[in-house]
């Protein structure tokens, strides 16, 4: 094992850099966490259970806000979850065979 001597300086001045090096990599991991809260239209689809051209209906109407880069559509999943909870209806038995709106 070899031994390697440095001044107290420059070991100080090394262990600086590697904390700033260390908090960059924490805020990377942060903002890639705010990437995984964005949905593609194939993702809202799957979630609402709803087909495309119903999902672009929603879009036109001005329903569900989107974000769009170059033809690639995006949404917020917050954004699709309000929707879909503020739309949510309930179903009831009646007990006569037919189903009511709550």
């Amino acid at each position: 094992m070899e031994i390697v001597n440095i001044e107290a300086s420059a070991f100080m001045e090394m262990n600086d850099i590697l904390f700033k090096i260390e908090k960059q990599l924490k805020g990377l991991n942060s903002s890639k966490s705010e990437l995984n809260e964005w949905l593609d239209n194939q993702d809202v689809c799957i979630l609402m259970n709803i087909s495309d051209r119903k999902l672009l209906s929603l879009r036109q109407k001005g329903l569900i806000p989107f974000s769009r880069i170059d033809r690639k559509i995006y949404y917020k999943k917050e954004d699709i979850l309000s929707y879909v909870r503020n739309n949510l209806k309930t179903y009831t038995n009646n007990g006569n065979g037919t189903a009511g709106i709550e």
